[in-house]
């Protein structure tokens, strides 16, 4: 696990209030809208998905927000449902997940353990950020695991 700070990101975004258990359905198909509005509009994509999760305590019935997060170089273009915005810097822990998302949990779980023990506190907001999506063989997922700290 890296201490690192994450400077701030211009995104195309979709925010949403969702909860662990409805989360893959009432996110449908908007991490594929996104990238295609931003094709549409032609924005020049500046790295990977984020989903910024905030107040998300690992419940799987509590409801948290959850904005999914394009990083763009500019803001240009009407932004339809989507919107542009800018995550802020961030100082946090950070972790590689390898592997199927149904494990994140796990990483989740750990992290937050050594953060604890080290008399660390937690703002409340986590990223992940899809370094590496591959539908067909979830073994093959890259996901880095983002917990932001005061």
């Amino acid at each position: 696990m890296e201490r690192k700070t994450i400077l701030t990101t211009n995104v195309l975004a979709y925010s949403l209030n969702t909860n662990l258990l409805s989360m893959k359905t009432d996110v449908g198909k908007i991490p594929g809208e996104i990238m295609t509005k931003a094709a549409d509009l032609g924005l020049e994509v500046a790295g990977p998905q984020i989903w910024q999760y905030t107040n998300c305590d690992g419940n799987p019935g509590t409801t948290f927000k959850l904005d999914i997060c394009l990083p763009v170089k500019e803001a240009k273009g009407d932004a339809g449902k989507f919107r542009f915005d800018v995550l802020p810097e961030v100082n946090c822990f950070s972790e590689i997940h390898k592997g199927s998302w149904s494990k994140l949990g796990d990483t989740y779980h750990w992290m937050f353990g050594e953060i604890s023990r080290g008399g660390i506190i937690p703002t409340g907001v986590s990223r992940e950020v899809y370094q590496l999506c591959d539908f067909e063989n979830e073994g093959n997922n890259v996901t880095e695991v983002q917990i932001a700290v005061h």
